[in-house]
């Protein structure tokens, strides 16, 4: 047998071995549950959003009354 097909055959048995691990390993996990509030956040008027944090359980939004600029900036 030429070298190189026995090398592709080897690499190729390699790969599904390990997609087979793989898919067998997260088969058996349940999906995380996503927080979510009880109430869905709406604005009130004259509300703004004027921040918003990434953390590690979700977005957190910083919400203001006042309006500091009307104009928009690149950022």
């Amino acid at each position: 047998m030429n070298p190189s097909v026995l090398l592709m055959v080897c690499l190729l048995s390699l790969y599904v071995t390990a997609m087979v691990m793989f898919w067998h390993g997260i088969s058996g996990q349940k999906p995380e549950a996503c927080l979510e509030t009880e109430v869905r956040l709406a604005l009130k008027a004259g509300q703004t959003i004027v921040g918003v944090v990434d953390t590690a359980q979700g977005l957190a939004f910083a919400i203001g009354d006042e309006v500091r600029d009307e104009k928009y900036y690149d950022v």
